[in-house]
Parts: structure tokens; sequence; C-alpha cells
């Protein structure tokens, strides 16, 4: 980010503003468990490469344009599909409106020759990178393709409203809330979109000064800036939930399959249009996620509003140097000593920017969970690391429509497989596939014959059963049952865990 805006602004200290905004934000810090969301470092450089390329047409600018989208893409494919578009956006603000002029005063035959010489280059860097690309997505377009897509309840759930700008994580240090009229906030969110008040303040100013210095290519990404948020709406503009609260997507487990209920205004947006006939949208969970190609644009808006404080304050030193004095002259003191002041007091500000943009974004504490390592483990995994040669095997509790077992808790089965080689049928991520939610909903009545016969049709080999996890009672009669099971065979024990062969 501070290349771009020093490439933009020509002003160290405006970009290291901007740069600030981009990491820090708010928002950023909200989305600290979403690894693929705070990764967008590659997204600045690719504007900037690709403005350079069509404006100068140099190999190295398409060659870096075409690398830094990639890499991108490759640390994010939400972010990398939300880049294209956008991408797409600014090249028509940007230089739609120039060809259409240098079309119609030069000669149109000899202006489209030009342009197809200079498209030699594009054109190779291109193909090579579609090459990279059909790599990279054909296994998310070969799922979109059979039937694999989100609904647009589910998207309208996870889309922003409009009073999501105003809530910032609970955990954050200045602005963080637990309760909001009744209802408990989680951690985990895709409605804290606060940006923070100085980047608020610093955009709109931004936007102000492009709007009237005129910098056409400062308003080519306000505009683009401007599409990105009403994208970001989702399907249906919203402007709060009935409690006035954060929708709490995660609250609802059904949510896709039950529709959302209409909040109001519930006016159709652009997403609408692209989910029917853009590749890559029906695919897309949560629109709310543009936010983070938004903070670009309102960092580049910010950066211009620093360089504009800086020009003031620049301004009064050299009044200040160059002016004669005068002591008979009242009025040129009186007017001397203003500009200090306004000089001093603008330094002043330009200094605590930084801080209380840090401020804004500090936490208070980290939602972080301690996991053991090595050793410290489970002795049941780590028996499994070194037992079954790969087989597969299913972990109980799965978690399905019993409330005793969250979704979220299956995260820990996530996380002790790096320590073993056996596929699971247990996860936690954002979208779990019928077959999945299938075998949850059979595996509740384990081990009834219906749920042994699913086991042995997907070839299970282990059952991993965590006692723990049940009420006294329950956990008695299933081991009960279990023991007495002549299809199941208890192979290891490990206080409440054990491992089970399926005959």
């Amino acid at each position: 980010m501070y290349i771009m805006a020093r490439h933009y602004t020509g002003k160290p200290f405006a970009s290291f503003v901007a740069a600030l905004i981009y990491a820090f934000a708010p928002y950023r810090m909200g989305q600290i468990d979403h690894i693929h969301i705070i990764a967008g470092e590659w997204m600045p450089l690719a504007f900037l490469y690709l403005d350079l390329a069509l404006e100068r047409g140099r190999w190295r600018y398409w060659i870096l344009f075409a690398l830094f989208y990639l890499l991108q893409l490759l640390s994010s494919v939400y972010y990398g599909i939300f880049l294209s578009y956008a991408l797409l956006t600014f090249v028509l603000f940007r230089y739609a409106k120039p060809f259409v002029a240098k079309l119609r005063s030069t000669n149109k035959r000899s202006y489209l020759k030009y342009l197809f010489f200079r498209g030699v280059r594009p054109v190779l860097v291109f193909a090579i990178m579609f090459i990279f690309l059909g790599i990279l997505m054909a296994p998310y377009l070969a799922s979109l393709h059979s039937g694999f897509s989100r609904s647009l309840d589910q998207t309208a759930g996870y889309s922003a409203f409009v009073r999501d700008f105003g809530f910032a994580d609970p955990f954050n240090w200045l602005y963080g809330i637990s309760y909001y009229n009744g209802v408990l906030l989680p951690y985990d969110s895709e409605h804290y979109l606060f940006l923070g008040l100085t980047t608020l303040v610093l955009g709109i100013a931004g936007v102000i000064l492009v709007l009237r210095l005129k910098l056409i290519k400062l308003r080519a990404y306000m505009w683009t800036g401007l599409i990105i948020i009403l994208f970001a709406f989702g399907p249906f503009l919203q402007y709060s939930t009935p409690s006035g609260a954060p929708f709490v997507a995660a609250a609802s487990r059904f949510l896709g399959l039950v529709a959302l209920p209409p909040n109001p205004p519930h006016i159709p947006m652009p997403w609408l249009l692209a989910y029917f006939i853009l590749p890559g949208f029906s695919g897309l969970r949560v629109p709310a996620r543009l936010v983070g190609l938004l903070v670009l644009m309102l960092a580049l808006m910010a950066a211009q509003a620093v360089v504009w404080l800086q020009a003031i304050s620049s301004g009064n030193a050299r009044e200040r140097k160059d002016g004669t004095p005068n002591p008979l002259n009242k009025r040129f003191r009186r007017s001397t000593t203003f500009s200090s002041l306004r000089g001093i007091v603008i330094q002043c500000l330009l200094l605590a920017i930084p801080l209380t943009l840090l401020l804004e974004a500090a936490p208070a504490y980290l939602p972080v969970t301690v996991v053991p390592t090595g050793n410290a483990i489970p002795a049941v995994y780590q028996w499994l690391a070194v037992h079954g040669d790969q087989q597969p095997m299913v972990e109980l509790p799965m978690a399905s429509v019993d409330s005793n077992f969250e979704t979220k808790q299956e995260a820990w089965y996530d996380y002790y497989a790096i320590y073993h080689s056996h596929p699971i049928a247990n996860g936690w991520s954002g979208y779990r596939p019928p077959l999945t939610a299938y075998m949850a909903f059979k595996l509740l009545d384990f081990p009834s014959d219906a749920s042994l016969t699913l086991l042995k049709k997907y070839h299970f080999y282990y059952v991993v059963l965590h006692l723990q996890f049940y009420s006294p009672t329950i956990a008695n009669k299933l081991l009960a049952q279990m023991e007495s099971n002549p299809n199941l065979h208890r192979v290891a024990e490990f206080g409440y865990d054990s491992v089970w062969q399926v005959i």
C-alpha cells in the first residue's frame, strides 16, 4: 500500500498513513481469524502496475501486474475474484473516456492500428497468466458447475448491513462492546465493518479534494470504491436487524436452507444481477468482505488528504520565511502569529494521525485459543499418528442437529488431523457438503445398523470415540452398545478416548 500511495502522492508520510490504514483498520483486526481475508497485501500492487502497464505499455509493468495478481489469487481466492472485477471497473473509469476521446479526435484506423501493436505485450502476458488461472481455478469452477453454489438467502445473511459500519469487533479496545440491545455479540462475525473515525474523516476529505482538484487518476479509484460499496451490500440493501445488533449468521444452523427474514428497505442491489450473469459470484458467500477492497480505496483518498495538510503546513512555513518583518505593522505581526499557530496545529495534527489510527485499531485482548502441540496432544492422536496406514475414520460425536456438540467444536478434529495421516469425515468450514450433514444425522443413532451400514459403504475403518463430549448417561449407554456390537472392535483406549475398528 505504501508503494501505491507513494506513486500517486509522491509524499512518504502520506503514503505511510495510507499503509497504516490498509494494514490496521479496525475491520482488518476484526477479521484476524480469517487468514485469507487479511492476506490482501498484493492488491495495491496489482492496481498500481495495471495502471502503469496501460499508461506506459512496458513489458515489466505487464509482467509485474500478472505476478501480483496471481500472488493475490494464491493468497485468497475470495480476494482474487473480487480483485478481478474491481480491476475491470477501475480500467473502465480510468481509460474508457480517454479512449473514446482519442478515437474521436484522431484517425480511427491509425489509432486502432496503434492499439493493436501495443496490445501484443498484454496479450502474451495474459495468455500465460490465464494458463495458470485455468489450473488454479479449475476445481473451484468445477464445483460451481456441479451445483456447489451459495443460495441468495445465505448471501443476504453475510452481506453488509448499513448499521454494520458502526460496529467494531467486541475485542476492540476503544469501540468494542459485548452486548447490544440484549444480543450477545460473538467474536467471529462478518458484520463488524467499522473502519475507524480517523480513516473515515480523512477518506471523505480526500474524496472532496479529488473532486475539487480534478485528480483524474485518483477519481478512477474513488468511483471504483463507490461500486465496491454498492456490491458489498449484497443482493438486497438492508439497514439493520430488528434488534439493531449485527446479524449473527453463525447462530442460524440452517442458514441457506431457511430464508432469512427480509430486513428493510430490502432494495435489490447490483449483486443480485451479478449473481446470475457473472462467473464466480454464485459461489461467494460473503459480499461484506468487499470492505477489504474498500479500505484500499479509502487509504488512497486519505493519503491525498494528508498531502493537502502537508501542503498547508509547508505553505505557512514559506510565508514565515519569505515575509519581511516590520515591527511597526501590527497587522503583519498578527497575520504572522496566526500563520505560525496554524502551522503548529497542523503539524501536531499530522503527527497525531498515525497514533490515532493505531489507537482505534488496538485490541483490548485477542480471542485466541491456546492449543497443545507436540507430545502434549491427546494420546489418542499420538497413537493414530503411528497406526492404521492412512485408513479413513470418523470421530464421534459429530456435529449435527444435536446442540450438545457445536459444529465449531469440530475445528479441534481439524487441528489434530495435522498430526496423523488418516482422512477424516469431520471438519469445520464455511461450507458443509450435504453428504457430511447426512452422515452426521445418521451417526446420532450410532451404533445402529443403519449407521454402521453407512460407514461400511464409504469404507470407514476407524471410529474414534470421545466420551467426554457426552453426558454421563448417554456415554455409558453408548459404550455398552458399542462393546456388545459384533461389527465393532476396540483397538485402543486412552481414558475417555478410544479407537474402534469397523469390522
